[in-house]
């Protein structure tokens, strides 16, 4: 990677030969890719892959020159918890000899680390907000987290909101992580530092003006890596093995979906037939929450095609009703609106956010369908295969999913590729994360199809923007529907042995 202006600033600053001296007095020898971490300049730096590459050593190293280098420096290291903390970077500390060859003297009661120059790493845990908050007085001009994919993104958010510096002497060097694919963790971390960096071979600047970079790293970079824990790493096999061993960030350990393949579920777009009854999943949020909608059609041979989706923050109730009637086509009709089942409940004197829907003419009906892990599962058994449909068959398979994600549902692919097993609680529930709530929407969909809508309204009202918006070809993933349809979907009086029966599926 081409050096810039601020790696040429920073050898200036700090030169190579006086890290080295520090390195050798530590008795820390880097490999190539913890040398590339070292030098790394960039405001938030993502060091992992593989599990063995050195990471924590790095960290406990990275964070030991910088107090070295900058006299009044406060660094916050964190583990999700004390446990984990104490078995990775405290004992990398101590095989950096606590720094003591540096005049650094170790305090075990409070878990910090104080330099001669002023400067303090403070050796801390959080793995809930409540851990968090009691850092709320902190300042950290330096963060510290190892294994970043197993804190919550909620956390990580909060501990980066205290990255900063009230003297003008004392620079803010920023964020220094490691990770291995899979925990709670791995969507809000492959979102920010994988995807945007194209797997580490190139550099970004985040939406806050801050340079962002991922350096992969793996087993084999690590020539120090104990033979033994190699062989064992070697012996993993399936989700652990391209996990751990290959760093393959697509696939992870716990991951609730592994089955889920862009080249098997993910379709382009096509007109809908007239005869696909057509569903919406909606999963209400606001801020830090997201506001998650799906639409989903159902063929003749029961497979389901989502075709549009909505996934947004800070929408107020009234407006999130009045976007999804905007979505819709004028003559698009739903079968049904399957929603949390929180949006029923009453609040005090408060209207339930479903009658704040149903004033602006979008109903609802409760997706209360049995536990979260039937439903779960019930999105399992759409993943599954079953005969081919006509487009696929067309391309020589002999089966298909019965699900299919329309390629601009971009959203709904990614956050259920990314979701995993909780990690307490029932195993086969799914983790709780900032982003599960479309595959939430997706689930009461799924969860209630065949069921029909708990009332219909009489009409609806076609919001102006809807009315406005051009043919289905010009808009993308949207559904086509005549302007005649009798008698309605969802009514009881549709006959619904027919379908199929009117216009033959796009495919064919």
């Amino acid at each position: 990677m081409r050096p810039d202006f601020a790696s040429a600033l920073a050898n200036r600053l700090d030169p190579p030969d006086r890290r080295q001296s520090v390195f050798d007095a530590l008795g820390y020898t880097p490999t190539p890719k913890q040398a590339e971490f070292h030098a790394a300049t960039e405001h938030s730096v993502l060091f992992g892959g593989s599990t063995g590459g050195g990471k924590s050593r790095a960290l406990t190293a990275e964070a030991i020159v910088a107090c070295d280098r900058y006299p009044g420096l406060r660094v916050g290291a964190f583990r999700r918890s004390y446990p984990e903390l104490r078995e990775s970077l405290l004992a990398e500390l101590a095989k950096l000899q606590f720094a003591a060859p540096l005049g650094a003297r170790w305090n075990a009661a409070e878990h910090e680390l104080r330099f001669p120059n002023g400067s303090l790493i403070m050796f801390r845990y959080a793995e809930t907000m409540t851990d968090a908050t009691r850092r709320q007085g902190g300042e950290y001009q330096l963060l510290v987290l190892d294994e970043l994919t197993l804190f919550g993104a909620d956390v990580v958010s909060f501990l980066e909101s205290r990255v900063r510096s009230g003297r003008a002497d004392i620079p803010v060097i920023g964020t220094r992580a490691s990770a291995n694919p899979g925990g709670p963790g791995h969507g809000a971390v492959k979102e920010r530092y994988i995807e945007p960096t194209a797997y580490g071979t190139r550099v970004v600047v985040d939406d806050r003006d801050r340079t962002v970079r991922f350096i992969p790293s793996r087993l084999s970079d690590n020539p120090h890596m104990n033979p033994e824990h190699a062989s064992d790493l070697l012996a993993l096999s399936g989700q652990m093995r391209e996990a751990f061993l290959e760093g393959n960030w697509d696939v992870f350990s716990g991951q609730m979906y592994p089955e889920l393949k862009r080249d098997r579920h993910v379709v382009g777009p096509f007109a809908l037939p007239e005869t696909w009854a057509r569903y919406c999943g909606v999963d209400w949020g606001y801020y830090p929450s997201y506001w998650a909608v799906v639409w989903a059609a159902e063929d003749e041979d029961g497979r389901v095609y989502v075709y549009r989706e909505a996934y947004e923050q800070l929408v107020g109730e009234a407006d999130q009703a009045k976007r999804i009637l905007a979505a819709e086509l004028p003559n698009e009709h739903i079968v049904a609106r399957y929603s949390d089942d929180a949006m029923f409940a009453t609040r005090g004197s408060a209207k339930p956010i479903s009658e704040m829907y149903a004033d602006e003419g979008c109903h609802l009906t409760p997706a209360s369908k049995g536990s979260r892990v039937t439903g779960w599962q019930r999105v399992r058994s759409y993943l599954a295969e079953m005969p081919a449909c006509p487009h696929h068959r067309s391309l020589g398979w002999q089966n298909c999913p019965r699900l299919h994600i329309f390629s601009g549902c971009e959203n709904v692919f990614r956050y259920l590729a990314d979701l995993s097993h909780a990690t307490k609680g029932d195993p086969e529930d799914a983790s709780g994360n900032p982003h599960d709530h479309l595959p939430d929407a997706l689930r009461y969909l799924l969860i209630n199809l065949g069921t029909g809508p708990e009332f219909l309204a009489d009409a609806e009202p076609v919001s102006s923007l809807a009315a406005e918006l051009g043919p289905w070809e010009q808009r993308g993933n949207f559904a086509y529907r005549p302007d005649e349809r009798e008698p309605e979907w969802g009514t009881g009086d549709e006959d619904h042995s027919q379908r199929g029966m009117v216009q033959r599926s796009p495919f064919g």
